[in-house]
């Protein structure tokens, strides 16, 4: 038997087509449900690509910025659900294809093929976030006879909810490594008989079953398998890939407000693979021709002690790979930090800054003053290692004055590149949403599975308005061209090199100001959209049980 492992998000950075994008966009939009704020988080974002892309196609754009922009290195890479659930099936003995979603919606006959082949379905749900977004995944992969298992963190919330999907038949909650043998054994059995492993359990839940993994009996994850980047390459019939994804950790020591990471596997324990082990692994990954190793740990620096032995092995061991991580700006305040990580191969980090204003960063409960920030990203620049860094706009305390302290922390700091997020209420246990925080915030915030984003209102601010502090914050930062927009040069964002930045700011600046006319067509779609979100938020949020007064930026937006 053949298993289809199917990962991707619904609509991704690695899109190659706007065109195609739009579609997916009104094929999701006909299962939501109080989707406007989500329209216009995509509409602010739109705004930017379609500058840049107009830029690119001009003719004017510097050739630094030309090849910078048709790069690819960063997205054209498997996620690394499909290489650590290909490695534990080939450990028993199942073959399988893989694919992605952006592959199976573009390739109808590649995607017939694929599912006649392979009456065992795992759908990863690593970049999936609601129910709008995965019905429509579930009719594609739909079928006589086909068993589709969803995992990810999205199985876990729906598991917790009591929401069993249409069509999916196991809901798979924890380790996949743990778990990928006991549903090898029910692929076995010709589906017959499904058992959970030990120290897992196994529950019924409407049409379909919840099969979770437990948790490990200690901290260590050296147990865990090294996912095979080699063989997930050879399954593509693609050369040795130069970039593989890596993740070392898992959960999150700190508790920011925001954060869903310390909760994600079903384990709220910090767990982590010790410096040896990740030395190895990389070393290994190397000798099959991986150039850059990417973790995806929710913080690779911690703990410091492990970060302070695995520079040393690397450099020790002249291991040749580069490698970025995430970090908090305190791990990095240390130059002599930044400095051994740069020495040891690591060439970039992303960093949560999430604010510039003091207070605002106090209720995330970030444990990280601006200074600490300021400090970290001239260590980065003086250490040679890339600054990427993220904010949350709209969290509660967020106000006009805030957004400005966030925009003379990045007029002060300068990161080489930047990422704005838009708060969101989409994840579910995270700690802002406790009833003690929605009261000392005045936190509303609506109740549905089927938006990616769901509207909200606090005390000082809505989810009516906040697209558009958005909109404005990343013109203003790109204009002056403080920093880059992340997300614009995400394709060749492991390329990039200080000699770069003069022309990428200059070609991101253009971008958005020799086309008027694409300014005019957003403003007036924007406009259209906040008129519809404002009456939504009003209706939705004044159905909630806990609904307060209409926030004055919800009446007047």
């Amino acid at each position: 038997m053949r298993v289809l492992i199917v990962t991707g998000g619904f609509i991704t950075a690695s899109e190659r087509s706007l065109a195609a994008a739009a579609r997916k966009v009104l094929t999701q939009w006909r299962s939501a449900e109080a989707a406007w704020l989500d329209l216009k988080v995509k509409v602010v974002a739109a705004e930017q690509l379609v500058g840049a892309a107009l830029e690119r196609l001009s003719g004017r754009a510097a050739p630094e910025a030309r090849a910078f922009m048709g790069r690819r290195e960063s997205v054209d890479i498997p996620e690394l659900a499909e290489v650590v659930l290909g490695t534990a099936l080939a450990r028993e003995g199942l073959g399988y294809e893989a694919a992605t979603l952006e592959e199976l919606f573009a390739e109808p006959r590649r995607r017939a093929a694929l599912l006649d082949a392979c009456p065992l379905v795992f759908l990863s749900s690593t970049l999936l976030r609601d129910l709008s977004e995965l019905e429509p995944i579930l009719r594609l992969l739909a079928g006589p006879g086909r068993r589709i298992v969803l995992g990810g963190p999205l199985a876990t919330t729906l598991a917790r909810d009591g929401v069993m999907p249409a069509g999916v038949d196991v809901l798979a909650v924890g380790y996949g490594e743990v778990l990928v043998p006991a549903l090898a054994g029910w692929a076995r059995s010709g589906f017959a008989r499904l058992e959970a492993p030990e120290g897992g359990v196994l529950t019924a839940l409407g049409s379909g079953r919840v099969l979770s993994s437990g948790t490990p009996h200690g901290l260590s994850l050296d147990h865990l398998e090294t996912p095979d980047w080699a063989m997930a390459a050879r399954a593509r019939g693609r050369a040795p890939y130069k970039v593989v994804h890596y993740e070392s950790v898992r959960g999150c020591p700190y508790r920011c407000a925001f954060c869903n990471y310390p909760f994600l596997f079903d384990d709220t324990r910090f767990r982590y693979k010790s410096a040896e082990r990740i030395a190895s692994d990389w070393e290994r990954y190397a000798a099959e021709g991986a150039e850059f190793v990417s973790c995806l740990d929710s913080l690779f620096t911690v703990p410091p002690k492990r970060n302070r032995e695995l520079c040393a092995l690397l450099a020790r061991r002249a291991v040749p790979v580069r490698w970025l991580c995430y970090a908090r700006a305190d791990d990095l305040a240390d130059l002599s930090t930044a400095k051994m990580m740069r020495a040891a191969g690591c060439v970039q980090v992303q960093i949560g800054l999430e604010s510039g204003d003091p207070g605002v960063l106090s209720n995330m409960n970030k444990l990280c003053a601006p200074e600490t920030n300021l400090a970290a990203l001239e260590n980065c620049r003086k250490a040679g290692i890339t600054s990427v860094v993220s904010l949350v706009v709209g969290f509660p305390g967020e106000t006009e004055a805030t957004l400005e302290a966030t925009y003379r922390h990045l007029k002060a700091g300068r990161p080489d590149f930047f990422f704005l997020a838009t708060f969101s209420t989409r994840a579910a246990g995270v700690p802002v949403l406790s009833a003690a925080n929605r009261a000392r915030f005045g936190l509303r915030a609506a109740s549905n599975p089927r938006t990616v984003a769901p509207y909200w209102a606090h005390d000082t601010m809505s989810c009516a308005g906040v697209g558009n502090h958005v909109r404005a914050l990343a013109r203003r930062v790109m204009e002056e061209e403080l920093s880059l927009d992340a997300a614009m040069f995400y394709g060749g964002i492991l390329a990039f090199k200080p000699s770069d930045r003069a022309a990428l700011l200059a070609f991101q600046r253009r971008a958005l100001q020799r086309h008027p006319w694409n300014r005019a067509v957003f403003d007036a779609v924007n406009a259209a959209v906040d008129r519809r979100l404002a009456a939504d938020v009003a209706a939705w949020l004044c159905a909630e049980p806990v609904c307060a007064p209409a926030h004055e930026e919800l009446v007047h937006a």
